[in-house]
């Protein structure tokens, strides 16, 4: 048992042995008298005071409660705020996007005219033939062509046709090749 259990036990055990408790509870405990050993006293409980303090206290939760979430709705705005301009900004971005985008394909139109590849030829000193032949090529030669090309990378043997269309393998640098 603890020490205050047994003060507690003591003192019930005086209060019944003779000793009533008084009748006003704000009147002061009895006094042991001096032989006893306790050294106790009851003490009167104070009145409870809920309905002043529980008023209080619902009030401040009710203020605190309203203040929270005011902060929240702020908060709130504010990101929704920040996340319009966010997106503006990258509508703009694509809007431009989209615009140079278009701009490129006009001028690679404009570059890939047949209007512009034939004065290009001309400048070049190209003409135009005026009749079409067309020439059957032997099997020795097609064979010959294939074993030739054989070790080559297939990128360059037989590119894709997208490759060949749009000029890569035309556009590259000519690598010197020793002969052995």
């Amino acid at each position: 048992m603890t020490a205050s259990a047994t003060a507690r036990a003591r003192a019930r055990r005086h209060t019944r042995v003779g000793q009533d408790l008084p009748a006003s509870s704000n009147a002061p405990a009895p006094r042991p008298k001096r032989g006893t050993d306790s050294h106790l006293r009851l003490v009167p409980q104070p009145a409870p005071r809920r309905r002043a303090v529980s008023r209080a206290t619902r009030a401040t939760l009710v203020v605190t409660a309203i203040s929270a979430f005011i902060i929240a709705v702020v908060i709130f705005q504010a990101t929704i705020a920040e996340q319009q301009l966010r997106l503006d900004a990258l509508t703009k971005d694509l809007r431009m996007a989209e615009a140079h985008y278009n701009n490129l394909r006009q001028e690679r139109a404009e570059l890939l005219s047949p209007s512009r590849l034939r004065e290009q030829a001309v400048m070049l000193g190209m003409y135009q033939g005026l009749s079409t032949k067309f020439k059957e090529v032997p099997a020795d030669v097609v064979a010959q062509v294939m074993i030739s090309t054989a070790k080559m990378n297939p990128l360059f043997a037989d590119p894709a046709p997208g490759v060949a269309s749009a000029g890569a393998v035309a556009q590259m640098r000519p690598v010197e090749v020793e002969q052995p």
